[in-house]
């Protein structure tokens, strides 16, 4: 059985960061350049007369009012500077680690275990298998992250 290094590990982990990165870059240029609210809520209006046949129901214009609300192009902007500022952070994480740079990889445990409590309180509130393996693999990234810093500073501590 081939036995993985330090090194592999490292760049499974930073490509894990850039494909996130890659992810959330597409979300937040098509949520701030490409213009499909109107379309969205249009399918949403018309599958509901279709399918639900609720259309007229009190429920249903609340909540397709809330839905409009929601799709406001305040909300997309916000959310899609968001997605770019992050995906900035996720690539910037998975640049740094893949080199094997010290200060990315304090960069990637602060950010990495600073959303795990969020993580956790979502997962309380709508359990998941996908929020599960997210939370598992954010928690070993950390985990491994650590020990790995540990052993690099244990041994400049040797060298010196």
């Amino acid at each position: 059985m081939k036995k993985f290094t330090e090194r592999q590990y490292l760049h499974f982990i930073a490509l894990t960061k850039v494909a996130k990165g890659t992810l959330l870059l597409f979300i937040g240029v098509s949520l701030l350049f490409l213009d499909w609210r109107e379309e969205v809520l249009n399918a949403i209006i018309m599958w509901t007369d279709e399918e639900v046949m609720l259309v007229h129901s009190k429920i249903v214009l609340w909540l397709l009012a809330k839905l409009q609300v929601m799709l406001e192009e305040t909300h997309f902007r916000t959310t899609g500077y968001a997605a770019l500022a992050y995906s900035v952070l996720l690539f910037t994480e998975g640049i740094g680690v893949w080199k094997q740079q010290r200060w990315a990889e304090w960069l990637m445990v602060i950010g990495t275990g600073s959303l795990i409590p969020f993580e956790l309180y979502h997962f309380w509130h709508k359990p998941s298998i996908f929020k599960v393996c997210i939370i598992v693999l954010n928690s070993f990234i950390v985990w491994y992250l650590i020990q790995t810093l540990r052993r690099k500073h244990n041994n400049a501590e040797e060298h010196n």
